[in-house]
């Protein structure tokens, strides 16, 4: 028996609907994050756009020789100002800097605005302590920054450099938030779905599966000959109509039998008749010769009636299939035919199990020894 559960309706359906189901989620988590990593840059960007942009018009009233003291002075998230007379970067990149300069210079006039951006790795801001001193390029005296055990990010700094007239220019370095993990709720969101959704094809599966089986089993019961067959009636409306018509079949199908069994009954009792009436003629007949050979003849009519009838008392047989052992059936029978003076002999050293109906193959096996008896006699 096969117990590969993909070889089963309930296995492949389940297989399938799991399989669709994880690849549309996969699909729609890849465009989800993508377009949520997307928002979130743009959100950064735009902030980082409209803090630089103010702070350069600020400074952009202020007086040159004030300028510097005034951007040092700036405590702004995640951005650091200094006006210097060149800028640090001379030409905007591909990406996120060339995005940013365009938007800063369309804001301020169009003056002259270079960004470039990289990815860089870093303890995460997030994780702060007190310090009490200068110790990082992004720190300030006195400011909270990054714990010694603070894990390791990547994010995007981006160097951006604007013209503020007169002979200097407002450099700013400013972080991006890097790529972000994947949401940890929509993955378990996922996870339940796709089982949700596995158990729920596995009970409807189970709903077709069973009434086909069951109509299985009545299909093979039908096929070793039993007649009085139904299949049970149930599951989805095309199972129904299924087993329905197979119990119509089944139905035609014994009455069918159950006539021809009975025609064949009647006309094996009715040749009986003639057979006889021939027998007494033949036993009439003056010549021996002649008469042997008549009576030869009636004998095998009366065998093949005889047989005819065993034929159709073993279709018509209500004996319940059982688990037989053949060799002791044989035994017994040759014990009965050698009492009966016919020479009969049984080899069977070890048991040969079956399952069928023991009074039929009895029979069958006493009329095999009977017509070969008589064969060999004739």
């Amino acid at each position: 028996m096969n117990l590969n559960p993909l070889n089963t309706l309930t296995g492949r359906l389940v297989l399938v609907t799991v399989v669709a189901v994880f690849i549309s989620y996969a699909a729609a988590f890849f465009i989800y994050a993508n377009e949520r990593g997307a928002a979130l840059r743009r959100a950064a960007e735009t902030g980082v756009i409209e803090r630089v942009v103010y702070t350069a018009e600020r400074l952009r009233a202020t007086p040159p020789g004030q300028r510097p003291f005034l951007a040092e002075g700036i405590r702004d998230f995640s951005i650091r100002y200094h006006v210097e007379t060149q800028p640090i970067v001379s030409e905007s990149g591909p990406g996120a800097g060339g995005r940013i300069a365009r938007a800063i210079a369309t804001q301020l006039d169009d003056i002259d605005v270079f960004a470039r951006a990289r990815t860089v790795e870093g303890p995460s801001r997030r994780w702060r302590r007190e310090r009490g001193a200068f110790d990082g390029p992004d720190s300030e005296p006195g400011e909270r920054g990054p714990r010694d055990d603070a894990p390791i990010v990547q994010s995007t700094e981006v160097q951006i450099a604007v013209d503020l007239g007169g002979g200097s220019w407002l450099n700013a370095r400013a972080r991006l938030p890097g790529p972000r993990p994947a949401p940890l709720s929509a993955l378990a969101g996922a996870l339940v779905t796709v089982i949700i959704v596995g158990i729920g094809a596995a009970l409807v599966s189970r709903q077709i599966g069973r009434p086909l089986a069951d109509l299985t089993s009545a299909a093979q019961a039908l096929g070793s000959g039993q007649t009085q067959v139904e299949a049970p009636v149930s599951g989805p409306a095309d199972v129904r109509r299924a087993s329905t018509a197979f119990n119509a079949m089944a139905q035609r199908l014994g009455r069918q039998l159950n006539r021809q069994r009975q025609m064949l009954w009647a006309l094996s009792h009715d040749l009986r008749t003639p057979i006889t009436a021939i027998r007494l003629r033949a036993e009439l007949v003056d010549d021996e010769a002649t008469r042997q050979r008549l009576l030869a003849s009636v004998e095998e009519m009366e065998r093949l009636t005889e047989q005819a009838l065993a034929l159709a008392r073993a279709g018509a047989s209500d004996e319940a299939r059982a688990q037989v052992d053949l060799a002791e059936i044989t035994r017994t029978l040759c014990g009965e035919l050698q009492d009966m003076g016919i020479d009969a002999t049984a080899d069977a050293p070890t048991p040969v199990t079956a399952e069928c109906r023991p009074s039929e193959i009895a029979r069958a096996l006493r009329n095999l020894a009977e017509n070969a008896n008589m064969a060999v006699a004739a």
